[in-house]
């Protein structure tokens, strides 16, 4: 467009917004942002609301929420607190995301289903079970169905609510391997082994198959993709050299709890090499030291990647932000956001 001399306006921008959304690619993201500036178009409530998501889902939540707080008419619209809350809630934001909802009911904004899994999402976090009952009684009180989105965070609550939910979403989406990986996954944290080998049964019989794991990293306006065990790159030489230099690091790293330095070995010596590690590899060698590395995973981070990330995270003495198929992972001086759940 910008090359034929053709001008974006408020109704092209969202696209290309959603776009750097989904794929969180917050480089690209920003310089839409400038180009939104520079035409005037910041304060349209649908390109606002794009920036707001976008943020939130490229792990700059105080960008979003700075956004919300520059424009006054924000807080007048469903669509931009749902966008704010939703990226608090993607972020593990808990408190910001309750106090936002209670600010939405105060000022009298409209509360629809997407506020409501907005409040869900957060609810399987260790610490939030309380929360979690109290929101799932606040939704059959509110009278919202159960769709598979709302099913889906659900199934990270407890056993038995995740059991009830996981019935309702397959009936929706009865081939979305993504809600029998989340049922093994509540069976795996509470040591279920006869529901762990309940769901990969149904799968069999189903003919159901995990999708591949793959991490990216957005780098120079460009998106470097990595499978497990992944040969294809042009660094791949550089890229294997430097995960072997920190594997060693890790392995060698004094003052970890024991418990952590059990684990440690347990998963390095038993796992091969997955794709968010190449991500990290790759990253180190390529960016500055300043700079935070934000990895995209298409699946749920595995024990072994987020202790080694963990780990490198207060080798290196950088930043790590990994977004996987459940939240954000902030890792910082060997310490994660997620608290050790993931």
């Amino acid at each position: 467009m910008l090359r034929s001399g053709a001008s974006p306006n408020a109704f092209t921008f969202p696209f290309a917004i959603k776009s750097c959304a989904a794929l969180s690619l917050p480089i690209t993201g920003k310089q839409l942002h400038c180009h939104v500036f520079k035409t005037g178009c910041l304060l349209e409530p649908f390109v606002q609301t794009s920036l707001i998501s976008m943020y939130g889902k490229c792990s700059l939540i105080d960008n979003a929420r700075k956004l919300f707080d520059e424009n006054p008419q924000s807080r007048k619209l469903t669509v931009c607190y749902n966008s704010l809350l939703s990226g608090y809630a993607l972020n593990s934001r808990v408190k910001d995301v309750v106090v936002l909802f209670c600010e939405m009911r105060e000022l009298g904004v409209e509360i629809n289903g997407v506020t409501m899994l907005g409040l869900v999402q957060p609810c399987g976090i260790p610490g939030n079970l309380g929360l979690g009952m109290s929101v799932h009684g606040f939704c059959v009180k509110f009278g919202l169905d159960m769709d598979s989105s709302v099913g889906n965070c659900l199934l990270t609550i407890n056993v038995e609510l995740a059991e009830l939910a996981f019935e309702r979403v397959i009936e929706l989406e009865p081939t979305n391997t993504g809600y029998y990986v989340l049922l093994s996954n509540v069976y795996t944290e509470a040591r279920n082994l006869e529901g762990i080998l309940r769901v990969r049964m149904l799968m069999r019989e189903r003919k159901l198959k995990k999708d591949p794991g793959c991490s990216y990293v957005e780098f120079k306006g460009r998106v470097h993709l990595f499978f497990a065990g992944d040969r294809n790159h042009p660094q791949t030489n550089e890229i294997y050299k430097k995960l072997n230099e920190l594997e060693n690091l890790v392995k060698d790293l004094d003052g970890c709890k024991k418990n952590d330095h059990e684990r440690r070995e347990e998963y390095l010596n038993s796992m091969g090499v997955h794709s968010e590690k190449l991500a990290v590899a790759f990253a180190l060698l390529n960016t500055r030291k300043e700079t935070e590395i934000i990895i995209i995973k298409n699946l749920r981070i595995c024990g072994d990647c987020h202790l080694f990330i963990k780990l490198v995270s207060k080798i290196v003495d950088r930043q790590f932000v990994v977004r996987d198929a459940t939240r954000f992972h902030h890792f910082k001086n060997g310490f994660c956001s997620c608290k050790e759940y993931w």
